[in-house]
C-alpha cells in the first residue's frame, strides 16, 4: 500500500475542520493558489475549528503559523481567540519555567536527585521557544526511595497531595502506581512526581541508568536536568500512545524531534526491544508518517516495519480517540481493550497479577486501621464490584 493511499484512509475518518489543521501543520496550504486556498476554506465551521485547536493544545503553532501565512483569509475573530490564548500560555509557561527551577533547586538542596520530563524545558529543547508548546503541569522523575523525602520538600513549599492521606498507604503503592501530583493553592501549579516513566509495570530503564544518560537543558540558569534525547522520545511515544493520541500536539511533538534533532535512531530501535514496545514505536511511526508526512530515513522506516500489523492496528484504532475529541473515550470498554492490546505479553501476565493486590482507592472506599490492612485483599473482588455498580448507577442516572 503506497503512502499517499494510507494518508487519504486515515485523513477521510476525521472531520473536515481537522483535515485543515494537518495540511496547515503540513505547510500544504504555502504552495496552493488563491483559488485552491478558497476551496479548502469552503464550509470551514470555525467554530469546531477553535475547539479542535484548543483540544488539541494547538493554539500557539497555529496562531505563529497564521500570522505568517497572511494570504490565508481567516476571519479576524478566530485570530484574536488566538493570539489569547498564544499570549495566556506564554504567561503560563513562564511561570512555571520559575516554578521548575524552584521546585528542582529544593530538590538539589535535599539531595534529591530529579529529572524533568517535559513542561518547559522540554518545549524549549524541541521548539527553541517556550511559548510554542502547552503544559499543564511539571513532571518529575525521582528515586523512588526519595519520594517520602520529595513529598516533604514540596509541602514545606506550599503544595497539597491531590490524593490526600490515601496516597502512600498500601504498601504497593510503589509498583501498582508511578507517579503522584501535588497542587499549589495559591500558585495554581501541579506537579506530578514521578518513581517510573510508565504506569504498565512493564520493562523500562531504572532511575540509575536515566541519571546517568540525562543532560543539563540549556533554556535555564540554574541546573535542570532533562533525559537524554533517546529515551525522551521513547518516553513520549510511550505516553502518547498511552493515551490513544487523542491530542495532535503529542504527534507533533515527535515530528519536530525527527525533523530536527540528530538521534540515533539504532539506539531508539534498542531501547524498544528492551522495553517490548516495538509495536507502539511502529504505531507512531505511521501516524506521524500518515498525517504529518514526516520525512522517515531507513532506521525509522525499519521501527515501523518492525510488527507492522500490530503497528498499523494500533494507528488505526488511535484515530478513533483522536477523531473523537474526548479527554475521555466514550467508549471505556473500547479503549480498556485498546490499552491491554499495547502490553507485552509479560505485562498482560502483570496485569492481571496486580488486580489481585489492594489499591489506594480500596483505602479510601473502606478506610480500615492499618493493624486490618490484609482484610483488603479477601475484600478487593467486593470493593471492586462495589465501584463498578457504583459508576453504572452514575452513568445512567447522567442519562435521564
Amino acid at each position: 500500500m503506497s503512502i499517499t493511499h494510507e494518508n487519504e484512509q486515515y485523513a477521510a475518518e476525521l472531520p473536515k475542520e481537522l483535515r485543515l489543521i494537518l495540511s496547515m501543520l503540513r505547510g500544504d496550504m504555502t504552495a496552493l493558489t488563491s483559488q485552491e486556498i478558497e476551496g479548502q476554506l469552503h464550509g470551514v465551521d470555525w467554530s469546531l475549528f477553535l475547539r479542535l485547536v484548543y483540544h488539541h493544545r494547538l493554539y500557539s503553532v497555529m496562531y505563529l503559523y497564521l500570522k505568517k501565512e497572511t494570504a490565508l483569509p481567516v476571519p479576524q475573530a478566530v485570530m484574536e481567540s488566538l493570539k489569547q490564548q498564544y499570549t495566556m500560555n506564554t504567561f503560563r509557561m513562564l511561570q512555571l519555567t520559575a516554578e521548575m527551577e524552584q521546585v528542582c533547586g529544593a530538590f538539589r538542596e535535599h539531595g534529591i536527585r530529579n529529572i524533568t520530563l517535559k513542561g518547559p524545558a522540554m518545549a524549549h529543547d524541541l521548539y527553541g521557544d517556550v511559548s510554542m508548546r502547552t503544559s499543564k503541569d511539571l513532571d518529575i522523575l525521582i528515586p523512588v526511595q526519595d519520594v517520602e523525602a520529595a513529598a516533604r520538600t514540596l509541602q514545606g513549599l506550599g503544595y497539597q497531595c491531590k490524593e490526600g492521606e490515601r496516597a502512600l498507604t498500601v504498601r504497593s503503592w510503589k509498583w501498582r502506581e508511578h507517579h503522584i501530583c501535588y497542587i499549589h493553592p495559591l500558585k495554581r501549579t501541579q506537579i506530578e512526581i514521578h518513581w517510573r516513566l510508565n504506569p504498565d509495570s512493564g520493562r523500562e530503564s531504572d532511575f540509575e541508568l536515566l541519571w546517568q544518560r540525562s543532560r543539563f537543558s540549556t533554556y535555564t540558569q540554574t541546573p535542570v536536568r532533562m533525559l537524554e534525547a533517546e529515551d525522551l522520545w521513547v518516553y513520549l511515544v510511550t505516553h502518547g500512545a498511552r493515551h490513544g493520541w487523542f491530542r495532535l500536539r503529542w504527534l507533533l511533538d515527535i515530528d519536530q524531534m525527527i525533523r530536527t534533532m540528530p538521534l540515533d535512531v539504532k539506539k531508539i530501535e534498542r531501547r524498544l526491544k528492551e522495553e517490548a514496545r516495538l509495536s507502539i514505536g511502529s504505531q507512531t511511526l505511521h501516524l506521524v508518517s500518515n498525517l504529518l508526512h514526516t520525512p522517515l530515513n531507513e532506521a525509522y522506516r525499519s521501527i515501523m516495519s518492525m510488527n507492522v500489523r500490530a503497528g498499523k492496528r494500533l494507528a488505526k484504532e488511535s484515530m478513533l480517540f483522536m477523531k473523537d475529541m474526548l479527554d475521555s473515550p466514550s467508549d471505556l470498554n473500547q479503549y480498556n481493550s485498546y490499552l491491554f492490546a499495547l502490553r507485552s505479553t509479560r505485562q498482560k501476565w502483570f496485569f492481571f497479577i496486580e488486580r489481585l493486590y489492594p489499591s489506594t482507592w480500596d483505602v479510601h472506599q473502606l478506610p480500615l486501621p492499618r493493624s486490618l490492612y490484609f482484610l483488603y485483599f479477601p475484600l478487593r473482588p467486593f470493593l471492586w464490584f462495589w465501584r463498578r455498580l457504583k459508576r453504572s448507577t452514575v452513568t445512567e442516572r447522567s442519562k435521564v
